[in-house]
C-alpha cells in the first residue's frame, strides 16, 4: 500500500481534467493507494477565489469535494517537531542556493507538507511545483536532512507519475 499526501496544486490541475468524476472515482476506489489531508493543504484550497469557475462550476467547490472524497477523514495533524523540521529543510536549502524567502512565498508550507510527509513516515509526496518544493535545492536539502538525521524520506512525484499510476 501507498500511503500518498497531494501538494495544492494536484488537486487543481486533477479538476482540470475532462473525466475528474471517473478519474476521481478511480484514485479514490484505490485500496493499495491512500491519500492522507493536511490542515494547511486544505486552507490553501479554500483560498481559492469563492468567484472562479471552471467551465459552469465553481472551482473552489469544485477542488474542495475532491479533496474531501479522496482523503475521505485521514488527516493528519501538524505538530512541533513538524515545523522545526520544516525549518531544517528550509536552511538546508538556502545553503545550497535556494533563494526563496520563508515568508515570502509558500515555500513553508511546501516544506512542512515534505516535513509531515517525513514525520509520518509516508511514501509518496505528489506535486508539480518545480520552483520550490522539487527545485534542485529543496531536493538536495530533503535528502541532506533525511540522510543526516537518519530519518524516513518519502519518494516525490510529479502530476505526470500520477497520470501513469492511474493511466488518464
Amino acid at each position: 500500500m501507498l500511503r500518498v499526501i497531494f501538494d495544492t496544486n494536484i488537486y487543481g490541475l486533477l479538476v482540470e481534467e475532462k473525466n475528474i468524476d471517473i478519474i476521481g472515482k478511480r484514485i479514490a476506489d484505490d485500496k493499495e493507494f491512500v491519500i492522507y489531508g493536511f490542515k494547511l493543504i486544505r486552507k490553501e484550497l479554500r483560498d481559492v477565489p469563492k468567484g472562479e469557475k471552471l467551465g459552469k462550476l465553481k472551482t473552489r467547490n469544485l477542488i474542495l469535494t475532491l479533496y474531501d472524497k479522496l482523503t475521505e477523514g485521514r488527516y493528519l495533524e501538524n505538530s512541533i517537531e513538524i515545523d522545526k523540521l520544516a525549518l531544517k529543510f528550509y536552511n538546508a536549502y538556502r545553503e545550497f542556493g535556494g533563494i526563496k524567502n520563508w515568508n515570502k512565498s509558500n515555500i513553508n508550507i511546501d516544506f512542512t507538507l515534505v516535513a509531515c510527509a517525513t514525520f509520518y513516515k509516508l511514501d509518496v509526496v505528489i506535486s508539480d511545483d518545480s520552483k520550490t518544493l522539487l527545485s534542485k535545492p529543496a531536493l538536495k536539502a530533503y535528502k541532506h536532512i533525511c540522510v543526516k538525521e537518519g530519518i524516513w524520506q518519502p519518494n516525490l512525484w510529479r502530476y505526470s507519475d500520477l497520470k501513469i499510476k492511474f493511466n488518464f
